[in-house]
């Protein structure tokens, strides 16, 4: 494939004098763009074999072919299945955390309301069943494992930047906003995890009921600042 071409021509110009024109094109952007379509095709096609609940048993080999690609072509943009599941992770992790982010900025509400609204667009959010369940087998904790430490990596700043403004607003006080983020999501992404805990609707409830005390204490809030966790199903 061609990198680039350089096109360069002279043109006679007023005055009898010459001007060497150099003209560049390059296909990086071209290129990028190639990348960046067989990379989701890669992805695309271990979705699909996780969906034909062929997932675990699958190589590289089974996802070149349902990509449509040579095998060689595969270890031009990933070393391994591991690396392209991580990938798959994160790119759908990604595309809920991106929605929920475009779903806050685009409205003006105070910490509280928009810390509720937050949490319901997450919960509303989940990945594709059929990934969710892979995740969730034995054979793929450390997968599932990457994908926890992706989605409180990614939510975190998030998570943050709320509190901050809670503080700033007065209803929040803490030195430690973004530990209090963390232990947050540590609990949402794990504790309640149903894939991981079979809770009792009556167990949830209660945890809910505990996280939101837990929070009104841990953030100086005012009384029942936190009850749309157990108020209203997320």
């Amino acid at each position: 494939m061609v990198n680039s071409f350089q096109l360069e021509y002279s043109m006679f110009l007023t005055g009898g004098q010459f001007f060497c024109v150099s003209l560049k094109i390059c296909y990086n952007q071209i290129r990028k763009g190639e990348n960046m379509d067989k990379r989701t095709l890669i992805l695309d096609a271990l979705l699909e074999l996780i969906r034909a609940d062929k997932g675990a048993p699958c190589t590289i080999s089974d996802i070149a072919k349902q990509a449509g690609i040579a095998k060689g072509g595969i270890y031009y943009y990933f070393s391994s299945k591991e690396e392209i599941m991580d990938a798959l992770v994160e790119r759908s992790y990604g595309q809920v955390i991106d929605h929920c982010q475009v779903t806050i900025e685009h409205v003006e509400l105070s910490a509280l309301p928009k810390l509720a609204l937050l949490f319901r667009s997450y919960y509303a959010s989940s990945v594709e069943h059929s990934l969710d369940h892979y995740l969730h087998e034995s054979q793929n904790a450390y997968s599932h494992q990457q994908s926890l430490v992706f989605l409180l990596t990614r939510l975190t700043p998030i998570v943050t930047s709320i509190i901050e403004q809670g503080i700033e607003e007065g209803v929040f006080t803490t030195s430690f906003p973004q530990e209090v983020a963390e232990i947050i999501l540590a609990d949402l992404c794990f504790v309640f995890d149903q894939g991981l805990f079979a809770w009792s609707k009556q167990d949830l409830e209660k945890k809910f009921v505990a996280l939101a005390d837990f929070l009104e204490k841990v953030l100086a809030a005012p009384k029942d600042s936190f009850a749309f966790l157990h108020n209203t199903s997320l």
